[in-house]
């Protein structure tokens, strides 16, 4: 990894592996949650996709993508940790392989520079109205898509429940009655508010070329006006103070239960390594405790799984579950964390967890997405290590090391979902 300053709180970061054939460019706006414009700042990469500074009209821009070996100019929405990340990407064929020798490196790079930065106040998301209430309606589709999947819409809650007060309790796209009441003046100082003060990273993924899109990238931001840029941070709970819970009803044929966990456990520690370890042990795989006693052994769940997430320490355990089980799954939950805190899992369990996390992290380079959500996750987190690197420390993680980290998990939050006799609904916003 390469990574250079080029502008106030702006980097370009330069990934370059030879098996590839098409190069990626992305642009990461990253900035704090915040409930207040956390819809507006969602919908933006929906709405810059679609045209540019020079091609006002979406079906002019696809088929000027075309012409370049069917590239792709395409936005998404993440988080990581307590910060929201506004991503533009764009991906195609590396010059290497142009047949008649074309720039195809330095048109991409053109064309993202020009999609991000819309000089003299160009950018307005209201200019086509039609285009605007599209991307509206695609955002609350997106939110209710969480909604009615019942499993993430559990663990969503949960997060939300557990950190209310936190910025990991806000989702990344804000709520539907949100998105359904945002105006284009909105998303356009949303805009303007993330050129001017988010930080920005710059990732280039590929066979060859980072140079030329380095210079692109240099020359359009030196004339980017930019104001203090507040850093971000994530804030990571000790253990928990007190254990919280919920029941909600409502028409599910399954109910769900989700717990969280509080580690302590930062993704810069030293113990991070062994918690992933021991989240795996505990329910990352098929051979884990959970999944071998509560769901295989006594039948109480029909899935049940356990996820780390590095950035804010935080463990979750989810599971589906007959209404009449859930206090039995609780407790059993429970009772086998407490067989790991004791040491109730054999070396080759252990041996077993790290050969999964290695065999997972040696996926990541497979594609350059794989590569540039892997980069970006290590700069959120303050850290520069390779997946290579990652592994051999994984490798090395010992048990008591494993027990350390066990001995710092405490339950925060239940959250339960109940049916309430009523056949599923699909959630609706303002009957778009």
């Amino acid at each position: 990894m390469n990574r250079q300053k080029i502008g106030d709180e702006i980097y370009f970061t330069a990934i370059v592996d030879k098996k590839f054939k098409t190069n990626r460019i992305s642009v990461n706006f990253i900035v704090q949650l915040n409930a207040d414009n956390v819809a507006a700042r969602a919908m933006l990469p929906f709405i810059l996709r679609r045209s540019t500074s020079e091609i006002s009209d979406f079906t002019e821009l696809s088929k000027n993508l075309s012409t370049l070996y069917g590239a792709i100019l395409d936005g998404d929405i993440r988080k990581i940790g307590d910060s929201q990340i506004i991503n533009l990407s764009v991906s195609g064929l590396d010059n290497t392989f142009a047949l008649e020798g074309e720039n195809i490196t330095g048109e991409l790079a053109h064309i993202l520079v020009t999609a991000v930065i819309r000089p003299d106040g160009k950018f307005n998301a209201g200019s086509d109205i039609d285009a605007f209430k599209t991307e509206q309606r695609n955002l609350i589709d997106l939110i209710e898509g969480e909604i009615n999947d019942k499993r993430s819409y559990a663990i969503n809650r949960l997060i939300e429940i557990m950190c209310e007060n936190e910025p990991y309790g806000i989702s990344k796209y804000g709520k539907a009655e949100q998105a359904g009441a945002l105006t284009p003046e909105q998303v356009n100082d949303a805009y303007l508010k993330l050129l001017e003060s988010a930080g920005i990273e710059i990732i280039y993924v590929g066979c060859s070329g980072a140079d030329i899109a380095l210079e692109k990238f240099k020359e359009a931001f030196s004339g980017v006006k930019r104001r203090s840029v507040p850093k971000t941070s994530v804030t990571v709970i000790k253990e928990a103070a007190n254990e919280k819970s919920e029941t909600e009803q409502k028409g599910v044929v399954q109910a769900k239960m989700a717990m969280g966990f509080r580690t302590g456990i930062g993704a810069a520690d030293k113990q991070s390594a062994p918690a992933r370890l021991m989240t795996s042990i505990y329910g990352g795989t098929p051979f884990s405790l959970l999944f071998l006693n509560v769901r295989e052994r006594l039948s109480l769940c029909y899935y049940c799984a356990a996820r780390f997430d590095r950035a804010k320490g935080i463990l979750t355990v989810d599971c589906g579950v007959e209404e009449d089980n859930i206090q039995k799954a609780k407790d059993e939950i429970l009772a086998q964390l407490k067989a790991l805190q004791g040491g109730e899992f054999s070396d080759d369990e252990l041996k077993h967890a790290a050969m999964s996390a290695v065999n997972s992290l040696k996926t990541v380079g497979d594609s350059p997405a794989g590569l540039e959500l892997w980069y970006l996750g290590q700069i959120c987190y303050g850290l520069d290590s390779t997946p290579e690197e990652e592994a051999k420390v994984l490798s090395a993680v010992t048990r008591e090391e494993v027990l350390s980290a066990a001995a710092s998990v405490s339950l925060d939050t239940v959250y339960v979902l109940k049916g309430d006799g009523e056949p599923e609904n699909i959630v609706k916003v303002n009957n778009q």
